[in-house]
């Protein structure tokens, strides 16, 4: 008999509480319901599919039972009999997670611990966590190798194929066994079935739906509970779909998140083959930065961003295109946040932009022209809907008057703002601010860094860094452009 399933419309499943140290097994399986109906009335259609839904998932559960797990990384696979690599067979709760990882040397010393947080390719990746992939295999007595289960049902003179996705991730300690590992994950995978089959009873006179539907869950990380959501629904459906606005209003509402950000988009499911591969880009390349100010309080960027700067995607624009560069570090956070499918502007989208809306002349496009922070915040506008609010400073030495103004939009927007003045633009990530002694710095991303993404470069020569009030012209007139992020779930 079947587990009762959870009478709950959102399909959502919770994660445990991540560790930075966690490991995250993520298992896929892509099957499909064969179903039939040999009726042509609507109703007793829709009866009949329900009918064979219940069937075929009941079965399908028996085949988990039986089933194995293939992980990639170490090509080895385990069933409920033992794990089995190169090594032979080995009993499930002889072998742990950690037994498989390479050591980390973890050490107390300064020299040590630095070296560790100035590891570049940690900051290629959004997440700390270390994660294998892997598929779920039928076992199977005949000559032919494992492969994915596949459900059907063909008796009927109407036949409908309902396309499934099972993609479970199990949140891991390192000295969890195998035995553990293996347990969890059939868990897992009921629960994520029962949460299928409540889905297509939802939508089950929808017989539309079950033609062209894919069901394809996708995973969240939320900081604020520290765990990850993972949510199944209609892919096909657009992000902006009502069903879609109100599968995500019942989640933020069981989880108690807040209702101006899409913590639990679609566009900000996290992105598996990038932190498996590391990126192209740094991302975040403050973190582990000491504090310049003693006795304040930070208040940085809420969120992801990657680091833009000369030299990168082939281009050469050195000593031209660092409002470029600092607004593409902007447009990164609304992508990486999960607000817009869009990836940052090229430097010929920018112009382009900037042409279409009649700010710049048509030989504007492919030249070497400087923008500033006006620029900036129109093709924000333009090509991202992104509004923007515009600090102006008649004089770099009136800078400090502004460091209120500056902590409440990180506290309230959380984006990351750039600051144009003179000749030259940057980023600003945060403030560190004593209220008492009134001593304060920012805390400035550079984009005229042109070497390669070396994070110990970049930290140690201060491409990214607290900057007190002196690193401004003291006589230069500046604009800060303040992101203004879209109050959306």
């Amino acid at each position: 008999m079947r587990k009762e399933i959870l009478r709950d419309d959102s399909c959502c499943i919770a994660s445990k509480t991540l560790q930075d140290d966690s490991v995250i097994i993520r298992i896929l399986c892509q099957t499909q319901l064969i179903l039939s109906s040999p009726d042509n009335n609507e109703n007793l259609k829709a009866n009949d599919l329900l009918t064979n839904i219940i069937n075929e998932l009941n079965n399908f559960r028996v085949v988990i039972s039986d089933s194995g797990y293939h992980l990639d990384e170490f090509n080895l696979f385990f069933t409920q009999d033992g794990l089995y690599n190169e090594d032979g067979k080995h009993a499930l709760d002889d072998i742990k997670i950690e037994d498989l990882l390479i050591e980390e040397t973890t050490t107390t010393t300064t020299k040590q611990t630095k070296h560790i947080q100035q590891n570049t390719e940690l900051y290629r990746k959004l997440y700390p966590w270390k994660i294998i992939k892997g598929k779920m295999l039928k076992m199977t007595t005949e000559d032919e190798s494992c492969y994915s289960p596949v459900i059907q049902l063909c008796t009927g003179s109407s036949t409908t194929i309902l396309p499934i996705v099972v993609d479970v991730i199990l949140v891991c300690d390192r000295t969890n066994t195998f035995s553990e590992i293996r347990n969890r994950l059939e868990q897992n995978i009921l629960k994520q079935m029962d949460y299928i089959e409540t889905y297509l009873e939802h939508n089950i006179e929808n017989i539309k739906l079950f033609n062209t539907a894919t069901l394809k869950p996708y995973h969240c990380y939320i900081k604020s509970l520290n765990q990850i959501l993972t949510i199944i629904s209609d892919n096909t459906q657009p992000n902006d779909d009502i069903k879609q606005v109100s599968l995500r209003k019942q989640i933020h509402e069981q989880y108690n998140l807040p209702y101006d950000r899409p913590l639990i988009s679609k566009l900000n499911a996290i992105d598996f083959d990038l932190e498996q591969t590391n990126g192209t880009r740094l991302f975040n390349v403050h973190k582990n930065l000491p504090s310049k100010v003693q006795g304040g309080k930070q208040t940085l960027v809420i969120g992801n961003y990657a680091y833009y700067h000369y030299m990168q995607d082939g281009i050469d624009d050195n000593q031209w295109g660092c409002a470029y560069r600092s607004l593409q570090t902007l447009a990164s956070w609304f992508q990486l946040q999960g607000y817009t499918e869009k990836k940052p502007p090229t430097h010929k989208q920018i112009q382009q932009t900037l042409i279409d809306i009649e700010d710049k002349p048509k030989k504007f496009l492919n030249s070497r022209q400087w923008i500033g922070s006006m620029e900036v915040s129109y093709v924000l506008q333009n090509y991202l809907n992104i509004e923007c609010k515009i600090i102006t400073v008649d004089q770099g030495a009136n800078m400090s008057e502004h460091v209120r103004e500056i902590i409440h939009h990180f506290e309230t927007e959380g984006t990351p703002i750039m600051i144009g003045g003179g000749v030259l633009a940057h980023t600003i990530l945060g403030v560190d601010f004593n209220e008492m002694t009134g001593d304060c710095c920012l805390l400035i991303l550079d984009p005229h860094y042109t070497s390669v993404d070396d994070i110990k470069i970049i930290q140690d020569k201060g491409w990214v860094g607290w900057k007190g009030w002196t690193f401004w012209d003291q006589n230069a007139f500046y604009n800060l452009c303040c992101p203004l992020r879209p109050k959306t779930f």
